[in-house]
């Protein structure tokens, strides 16, 4: 959980970095939307995957993720945010989208799993025909759900597009949210007692 939330905020903190002496601030997010339960469920793009994980920078896209909660289903959609390029220090990569006030989507998996367990200059690499493990996390209505156990099936994925579906059966509440960092609250904390509240996440994505 702390690496996550450092992962971001450094993502926002290269977003705001200029050559100029002054710091230019980012682009505010875009508000997030609320769609038909349906909308999360359509079929993303189809293309060429590329089995490396560098030298990937996606400047616009959204994402598509559906709580299922005690508070029921709803499908809500976020505009990609922050750092264009994804490639995060030392073997990850991370989609981060944005709805503003503390809400947002993050989706994250190791580069090697895109690779097959294999080097980048091993050959070949084959077809990526099956689910890859990810990270999802969602901030919602000031509450922060996680898993990193998410089947992602990705549909595209070159220096030009990335697409693909995730599935989440069960996600935790966190007490720390990284979408609404706060120095009161440790991120290595353990669940609060009594258990935390959960929730079924899934959804897609598409950037480009």
């Amino acid at each position: 959980m702390r690496r996550l939330a450092a992962v971001v905020a450094a993502a926002l903190l290269l977003t705001g970095c200029s050559t100029n002496a002054a710091v230019d601030e980012p682009p505010a997010p875009r508000p997030a939307k609320a769609l038909a339960s349906e909308k999360c469920d359509e079929p993303t793009p189809t293309g060429k995957i590329d089995r490396l994980g560098y030298d990937l920078r996606f400047t616009r896209g959204a994402v598509r993720i559906k709580i299922r909660d005690g508070r029921g289903e709803r499908c809500v959609q976020f505009a990609k945010w922050g750092n264009a390029n994804i490639d995060v220090p030392p073997d990850s990569l991370l989609y981060y989208f944005s709805g503003g006030r503390g809400d947002g989507t993050q989706v994250e998996f190791r580069a090697v799993d895109l690779a097959g367990g294999k080097l980048p200059d091993t050959r070949p690499l084959g077809r990526l025909d099956h689910p890859i493990n990810a990270t999802v996390g969602v901030s919602i209505d000031g509450v922060y759900y996680t898993s990193p156990t998410c089947a992602l099936t990705l549909t595209v994925s070159n220096s030009r597009r990335a697409a693909g579906r995730f599935a989440c059966p069960q996600a935790l509440a966190q007490t720390a949210n990284p979408f609404d960092p706060s120095d009161d609250v440790s991120f290595d904390d353990p669940p609060a007692s009594p258990p935390p509240a959960t929730a079924v996440l899934s959804g897609r994505f598409d950037v480009y």
